[in-house]
C-alpha cells in the first residue's frame, strides 16, 4: 500500500473515530442528564404556551435516528388550554414526538432544538362558536428565550416531519371546517429579510375542506401529494404559494396557487388550472350540492379547466368561486338532453349579481360560441346563460339550418326530404315541475319537406311552413302540404303553449284553418281509427329524441282543435260536394262536427253531429238537412244507405229531407250494418220508381197491362223511423203514373220486410182530366182494392201474397 493512501485512511479512521467518541459522550451525557434535558425541552414549549397545560408521558433518548445529531423521543404528548374541560378538544396529541438537538450546542450546555417529528396522533385547533380559540394558548415566537438559570436556548424550529397525523382547523364561528390525515409530511424553512421561505412535501387525505359547512367539503374522501414551496412576508402578513402541481388520486394533476393575507384585510385566493380533466373527476371534488347538479351530466371528453376560489379567512359563508372552461369536439349527455359534436367555451360564477351572496341562487352557468348537434340537430349559439341554480333559468338564442331527415329517430314523423332553418330566442325553466314562465321568441321555417305521419299512416309532399313564437304563443303561418289527390293550405295558432306543451297538453287549444281545392277524404281514414302505436328502435331512445317529438305526438293527440274548413271539392269514397265549409272541434275521444254545409247532386246539404272515436267501431250521432237533391246521386254516394233490393238505379226525383240518426262506423269509413237508428222526414217531388223489383212483381200478379217499371209520381213525403237495419213505414199513399197505393208497415234494408200494400185497381189515367183534389181522392178508391203483403222468403228475398185484411199501421219489430 501506498504511503499517501495510508496516511489518509488513518486520518480518516481518527476523525470517524473522534466524531463516534464525541457522540458517544452526547449520548452519555443525555443518558446521565436525562431528566435535566426534558426539563429543557419542557421549559422550551412551555415557554410557548400561555395559560395551557403541556404534559409528556415519558423521555427516551432516539441515538440513530437523526445521527449525528442527537433526537429525543417524548411518548404520549399533549397540550390542552384553559377551557378544555369546556369543549374537550387537545390542541396536540400524540403517540410520539422526536425533538432533534444540536449536539454541539447541547455540549455547551444549550438546547437548541434544530427539528420536531410527531408520530399518530392529532391537532386539532378549535375555535367556538364567541370566537375563542384553543390556539391562543401558543405565544408569539421570540429568537431567543432565557432560561431561569441563565442558559440560552435557541428557538428557530427548521424543520417539521409528521407521520400519521390527523391536522383539523374547526372553527365554528366562521362555519369553516378543514381536516386531514397526513400520511407524511416533511417540512424544512429557512428565514430571509423579510420572512421566511418553506418546502412541504406531503402525502394526505382530505376528510373536510369546507369554507362553509353548511354548503359541504370539496376533495372530500381525496389523496392529495405535493411539493410545495411557501414564502410569507412577516412584514405584510402574507402567506404566497406559487402555481405549483398537486396530484389528486395518483391520476389527475392540478396546477395549483394560492394566497393567504392575515393582515387587515384577512383574504385568500386560490388558483387553479387543469388539462384534460374529467368532468366526472370534477364533480367528485366539489361540494355535494354543485356536485349533485354535475352528476347528471355526463361529458364524453375531458376539458381544460381554470378556477378561481376567494373569500375572506374572517367571514363566515361560501368563498367566490369562478370556474372558465373549453372543450372541442365533445359529447354531453343531461337530462332528456343529447350534445353531440359538442365544442364551446363556458364559464361558472357563483356571484351573478355583486352583493347578493354567494349561494345557488345567485350563481350562473354561461357557455360561449357554441356549436353541437342536440338530439341530431346541428345548433350554433353566441352564448346561452344558466341561472339560478336553485330554481334553473336558461335563457339563449339559438340558430339551427338542417334536413328534416335529422329528425327522424322517434317513431312518429318519418321524413324523406326538406331542409328546416330556426332562429329562436328561449328564456324559462329546465327542469321539470319548475314553475318559471317559459318565453320563447322567433321563426321556424320548413321548406319542400316529404313525410310520414306514422300514427295515422298519412304521407305528405311538398310541406311549406313558417312558426312563429311571440313569446308564450305559437302562430302557423303560410303551411301548405300535398298528398296524392289533396292539396291543402293552412294557418293557425296554440294559445299559451309554451306554459301548457309539457305540463297540460290537454288544456291546449289548436285554431286551425284549412283551405283547399280538393281534398280526399279517404287518404285521412286513418283518424277515424285508434291511432298506430309508436314503436321506438333502440337507437331512436339513444338519440332521446323523444321528449321533444313524442311530447309534440302527445300535444296532438291531447290538445283540443278548433277547424274551419274552406274546400273547392270534396271527396269520400263515392260522394263528391263542392264548396264545402266546416266548422269542426276535435278532442281525444271526439269529433264534433258543429255546422258543415256542401253543395251535392245539385242541392246543399246541412249537418252537424259527432263522432267518438273508439277504435275500431266509432259512434256518430247526425242531424242533417238535405234541400232539392238529386235522390239517386244522393243513394250512390252513400251506397244505398245499406239497402240491397233498393239502390241509386231504382230512383228518381228531387229530395227534401231531414234527419237524425245515430250509428257506428268502422274506421274504414263503413256504417256498421243494423247500427242506425233515429228518424228522417223527406219529400220527393218528381219522383219515379225504376226497376224496382218489389214492384214489378206486384205488376205481374194484378197489373200486368200497365208500366210498373218506370213509375213516376209527382209529389210523397213521409217521416220514417229508423231502427237497426229496419225502416218503419206510416201509412203513406202514393199517387203514380200506373197505381195508386198506400203503404205501411215495416221495412227491412237486410231481412225482416214485413208491408201492408192497398193496391186500388183503378187507373190513375182515367182521373187525369180531374182537377177537383177532393174528388181524386174519393174517386181514387173506387172499384177493388187489392191487399198485400209483403215479406221476407228466408233467403233474403221479398215475397208478395194476397193479405186477408187491411193493416192501417206498421209493425214495431223491434218489441
Amino acid at each position: 500500500m501506498r504511503k499517501w493512501l495510508r496516511i489518509t485512511i488513518i486520518v480518516f479512521s481518527g476523525l470517524i473515530g473522534l466524531l463516534l467518541l464525541l457522540w458517544l459522550a452526547v449520548a452519555a451525557y443525555i443518558y446521565t442528564h436525562k431528566a435535566y434535558i426534558l426539563k429543557q425541552i419542557s421549559d422550551q414549549l412551555n415557554d410557548r404556551l400561555h395559560g395551557g397545560v403541556l404534559s409528556i408521558g415519558d423521555m427516551e433518548p432516539s441515538l440513530v435516528q437523526s445521527f449525528p445529531d442527537v433526537s429525543v423521543s417524548l411518548n404520549d404528548v399533549s397540550v390542552k388550554d384553559s377551557l378544555f374541560a369546556q369543549h374537550n378538544h387537545e390542541l396536540v396529541k400524540v403517540s410520539r414526538l422526536f425533538v432533534q438537538v444540536n449536539t454541539l450546542a447541547l455540549l455547551r450546555k444549550q438546547l437548541d432544538i434544530k427539528q420536531i417529528s410527531l408520530k399518530k396522533g392529532t391537532i386539532y385547533l378549535y375555535t367556538d362558536s364567541t370566537g375563542y380559540s384553543n390556539a391562543s394558548v401558543l405565544k408569539k415566537k421570540d429568537e431567543t428565550v432565557k432560561t431561569s438559570k441563565g442558559s440560552s436556548t435557541n428557538t428557530d424550529i427548521t424543520r417539521l416531519n409528521l407521520e400519521n397525523v390527523r391536522l383539523v382547523l374547526d372553527n365554528q364561528l366562521k362555519g369553516k371546517s378543514f381536516d386531514f390525515d397526513i400520511a407524511r409530511l416533511k417540512g424544512s424553512m429557512l428565514t430571509n429579510d423579510s420572512g421566511w421561505t418553506a418546502n412541504v412535501d406531503m402525502n394526505l387525505k382530505v376528510n373536510s375542506f369546507a369554507f362553509n359547512t353548511d354548503r359541504g367539503s370539496f376533495l372530500k374522501g381525496k389523496d392529495l401529494s405535493t411539493d410545495l414551496e411557501l414564502h410569507f412576508n412577516t412584514k405584510k402578513k402574507v402567506l404566497d404559494i406559487p402555481q405549483q402541481i398537486l396530484r389528486i388520486d395518483d391520476q389527475q394533476d392540478l396546477n395549483v396557487g394560492a394566497n393567504f393575507s392575515f393582515g387587515d384585510d384577512k383574504a385568500f385566493t386560490i388558483h387553479i388550472i387543469a388539462e384534460k380533466l374529467s368532468l366526472a373527476h370534477v364533480a367528485t371534488m366539489l361540494t355535494p350540492n354543485i356536485k349533485e347538479r354535475l352528476d347528471s351530466i355526463h361529458m364524453e371528453k375531458p376539458l381544460d379547466a381554470e378556477c378561481v376560489i376567494k373569500g375572506g379567512l374572517a367571514e363566515k359563508g361560501t368563498p367566490l368561486l369562478k370556474v372558465i372552461w373549453k372543450t372541442t369536439n365533445n359529447n354531453v349527455t343531461t337530462k332528456g338532453l343529447e350534445l353531440t359534436e359538442c365544442s364551446f367555451g363556458g364559464s361558472y360564477s357563483n356571484d351573478w349579481i355583486p352583493g347578493n351572496g354567494h349561494g345557488d341562487d345567485n350563481s350562473i352557468i354561461s357557455l360561449y360560441d357554441l356549436n353541437t348537434r342536440c338530439f341530431s340537430i346541428p345548433v350554433t349559439a353566441d352564448t346561452v346563460h344558466i341561472s339560478n341554480l336553485q330554481h334553473p333559468a336558461l335563457t339563449g338564442y339559438f340558430r339551427a339550418n338542417f334536413p328534416l331527415t335529422d329528425l327522424n329517430a322517434d317513431g312518429v314523423f318519418n321524413f324523406t326530404s326538406g331542409t328546416a332553418k330556426a332562429n329562436l330566442f328561449y328564456r324559462g325553466g329546465i327542469t321539470a315541475g319548475d314553475t318559471i314562465k317559459p318565453f320563447l321568441k322567433g321563426t321556424v321555417e320548413v321548406l319542400h319537406g316529404a313525410l310520414a305521419y306514422i300514427p295515422r299512416n298519412l304521407q305528405f309532399t311538398d310541406c311549406n311552413a313558417r312558426l312563429d313564437f311571440t313569446g308564450q304563443d305559437l302562430y302557423l303561418k303560410n303551411i301548405s302540404v300535398q298528398t296524392a289527390q289533396s292539396k291543402l293550405f293552412m294557418e293557425g295558432s296554440v294559445l299559451n303553449i309554451t306554459n301548457l306543451f309539457f305540463t297540460a297538453p290537454e288544456k291546449l287549444q289548436l285554431d286551425w284553418k284549412v283551405r283547399s281545392p280538393i281534398v280526399d277524404l279517404n287518404e285521412f281514414r286513418g283518424f277515424l281509427a285508434r291511432r298506430n302505436k309508436v314503436v321506438q328502435t333502440k337507437a331512436a331512445a339513444r338519440k332521446k329524441m323523444t321528449r321533444i317529438t313524442s311530447q309534440l305526438d302527445v300535444m296532438l293527440n291531447a290538445c283540443n282543435v278548433n277547424l274551419n274548413v274552406l274546400v273547392d271539392k270534396l271527396i269520400y269514397q263515392r260522394f263528391i260536394a263542392q264548396q264545402v265549409k266546416a266548422d269542426l272541434s276535435l278532442t281525444q275521444t271526439d269529433i264534433k262536427l258543429n255546422q258543415i254545409s256542401l253543395s251535392h247532386a245539385g242541392g246543399s246539404i246541412r249537418l252537424s253531429g259527432d263522432i267518438r272515436q273508439d277504435g275500431n267501431n266509432n259512434r256518430f250521432k247526425i242531424n242533417t238537412d238535405i234541400n232539392n237533391v238529386h235522390i239517386d246521386q244522393l243513394f250512390y254516394a252513400f251506397d244505398d244507405f245499406g239497402m240491397q233490393t233498393l239502390n241509386s238505379k231504382n230512383l228518381r226525383g228531387i229530395l227534401t229531407a231531414k234527419a237524425n240518426l245515430s250509428g257506428n262506423i268502422f274506421d274504414n269509413g263503413k256504417v256498421a250494418p243494423k247500427s242506425l237508428y233515429g228518424t228522417m222526414g223527406f219529400e220527393l217531388k218528381q219522383g219515379a220508381l225504376v226497376h224496382v223489383s218489389l214492384l214489378e212483381d206486384i205488376g205481374n200478379i194484378a197489373f200486368r197491362k200497365r208500366d210498373m217499371g218506370n213509375i213516376t209520381f209527382e209529389n210523397v213525403k213521409n217521416n220514417f223511423t229508423i231502427q237497426g237495419d229496419k225502416v218503419l213505414v206510416p201509412p203513406m199513399q202514393i199517387n203514380s203514373s200506373v197505381l195508386y197505393m198506400d203503404v205501411s208497415g215495416v221495412y227491412g234494408m237486410t231481412s225482416g220486410t214485413d208491408l201492408y200494400i192497398d193496391v186500388p185497381l183503378r187507373n190513375p189515367k182515367k182521373d187525369e182530366g180531374i182537377d177537383d183534389k177532393e174528388l181524386k181522392i174519393r174517386r181514387r178508391t173506387k172499384g177493388i182494392v187489392v191487399h198485400l203483403h209483403a215479406t221476407d222468403d228466408g233467403n233474403g228475398k221479398v215475397k208478395i201474397k194476397l193479405a186477408s185484411k187491411k193493416k192501417d199501421e206498421a209493425k214495431d219489430v223491434t218489441n
